[in-house]
């Protein structure tokens, strides 16, 4: 190696190693609350269940495990919930940097735009770490996976093919979409690789690699899927499938994944088990209808509806991640297009990234998409964003300095903003932080039992998500809010069958005081828009 590709190299190493250093002092100084989510108190709760030894009630089919395995040595040793889902999000970041600089080496690109590359994922890295930390992880053994089956000598070691099948299984017991998409990407990518060659014996070492990857993807995975299969009665890896796919039924309400979900208008729930927070922590349990698009034409109509929003979703998430995307798709076809034919599927750099794209974003056309579900996307369009902007910078077009500089920018700020002002954003509207003060103050009145609430029709944060947080916090169990529109006489017979000992009562939330005006109301309006009621008390009447 030359003297001058040494220091590049160095020069995109120290870019990496600031990226690291810079996001974890944030995590480290930001406030610790913020990345304690509604799905993060449900992996803590199944964390706990092993370690109290209830092995069957924290085998889960809606959740993976991998998030609950990590919470775990951070409970065994006496730290705190939000201390260990930090430590974990600092370390998925981490990791998460270091494959993607790695996954990096696989596309054709200057260690200058390289070092871009990898400055651009400080505010992406950052934004990812205030949403879900188990897509966090996820997009951790993602980007490692393709860092190996991208590999032009992804043949020449077995252990490419093993470590391929590791992550994949580790990917699956992260999140279940994992489990189908590995399958079919890994066998495409070896298929791909056995076009490269000509040669038997290399041939062979693909083929091996694919057995081994394979084998090892089975075993580690089956070690899941038997006692999950066992608990639900029938052969499954997952029911998150058939759960999102429900929701989406001809006629449930439409919008965000929560709007279809039952839990969210149907009433109140009871948990799935005695340690459960809330009927969320295992779906699986709640009956929901069960359709088919083959059932009715018109049910399959609905279900093109819902194919053909998807893909118009999925072109404005691409956008979302960055305004240059779809540009970059197109870039990257045409330089396919100008190649001959029969290289098309040599061209690692090229069709690899562009096949992925494509296959992880086709899975969720059939299903609900949300930004977070495809964040590997991101990451690919970040580097294949690096390989356009290499052969661009390779025209004479672009050999002044001014011109130059202005496209380095463009696809710098193309990339940065809008994770920039979501984190921002995020940062200042601290939901997380202000239910857990609402707590603190909700402590003297020693509210521990069943809970449930009224129904607040605010947008994102609702009167569910609210009270769930609460709920949490106080070490109570949260039945879920009242249906829409509910009459008082109906309000009471719901609460009576599930037991219900505290009613939270949000905002302007319909006529109830007949019923409500019977039992204590504990806040006498010391927090505004909320009244809570203990239905385990009377009220006391005044002379």
């Amino acid at each position: 190696m030359g003297k001058n590709n040494l220091l590049k190299y160095s020069m995109s190493s120290v870019v990496s190693i600031i990226v690291l250093i810079a996001y974890s002092l944030i995590i480290i100084m930001s406030d610790p609350y913020l990345r304690l989510s509604a799905d993060s108190t449900l992996y803590i709760s199944i964390a706990e269940k092993y370690l109290r030894g209830d092995f069957n009630d924290a085998v889960n089919g809606y959740w993976g495990p991998m998030l609950s395995w990590l919470i775990i040595p951070f409970l065994y040793f006496g730290f705190s919930h939000v201390f260990a889902i930090n430590a974990i999000y600092l370390f998925s970041g981490v990791f998460a940097v270091i494959g993607v600089r790695a996954l990096s080496l696989r596309f054709e690109m200057t260690d200058n735009i390289r070092s871009i590359t990898m400055l651009c994922m400080l505010p992406i890295i950052l934004y990812y770490s205030i949403t879900q930390p188990f897509d966090l992880i996820l997009l951790c053994f993602l980007v490692c996976y393709l860092s190996i089956v991208f590999k032009s000598s992804y043949s020449e070691k077995v252990s490419n093919g093993i470590f391929s099948g590791i992550l994949g299984s580790f990917a699956y017991l992260t999140k279940s979409y994992a489990f189908p998409f590995f399958i079919l990407h890994f066998l495409s990518m070896n298929l791909l690789h056995l076009l490269r060659y000509k040669n038997k014996v290399e041939k062979k070492k693909v083929l091996r690699n694919a057995l081994a990857g394979f084998i090892l993807f089975a075993l580690i995975s089956g070690a899941w899927i038997i006692p999950l299969s066992s608990k639900y009665g029938h052969f499954t890896f997952s029911n998150m499938g058939k759960t999102n796919l429900a929701i989406m039924a001809p006629g449930a309400p439409e919008g965000t994944l929560e709007f279809g979900q039952p839990m969210f208008y149907k009433g109140f729930f009871d948990p799935p088990n005695k340690t459960a927070i809330v009927a969320w922590e295992d779906p699986s349990y709640i009956e929901v209808k069960t359709w088919s698009p083959f059932e009715s034409w018109s049910n399959l109509k609905h279900f093109m509806r819902i194919i053909l929003k998807n893909i118009s979703q999925s072109l404005l998430i691409y956008e979302s991640f960055s305004t240059l995307s779809i540009v970059i798709i197109i870039a990257y076809i045409l330089l396919l297009c100008s190649q001959p034919f029969n290289k098309i599927f040599l061209q690692s750099d090229l069709f690899y990234p562009l096949f992925t794209v494509f296959l992880y974003t086709g899975g969720y056309l059939f299903f609900h998409l949300e930004a977070r579900y495809i964040w590997i996307v991101n990451i690919l369009l970040l580097l294949m964003g690096g390989h356009i902007l290499n052969v661009m910078l390779s025209k004479e077009f672009f050999k002044n300095n001014t011109r130059k500089n202005l496209l380095i920018l463009l696809f710098i700020g193309s990339f940065i903003f809008i994770p920039s002002k979501k984190t921002i954003q995020s940062t200042r509207d601290n939901f997380e932080r202000d239910m857990h003060v609402m707590s603190t103050n909700l402590e003297k009145y020693n509210i521990k039992g069943n809970i449930a609430s009224s129904r607040e029709h605010v947008p994102v944060h609702d009167s569910w998500h609210k009270t769930f947080r609460l709920a949490y916090w106080l070490g109570g169990r949260y039945y879920g809010q009242a249906k829409d529109m509910i009459s008082d006489k109906e309000l009471e017979s719901d609460l009576k069958e599930h037991n219900i000992e505290y009613y939270f009562q949000w905002g302007e939330s319909g006529d109830n005081s007949g019923f409500l005006s019977q039992f204590k109301e504990l806040t006498n309006d010391e927090i505004p828009g909320l009244k809570i009621y203990s239905l385990k008390e009377n009220a006391i009447k005044l002379p």
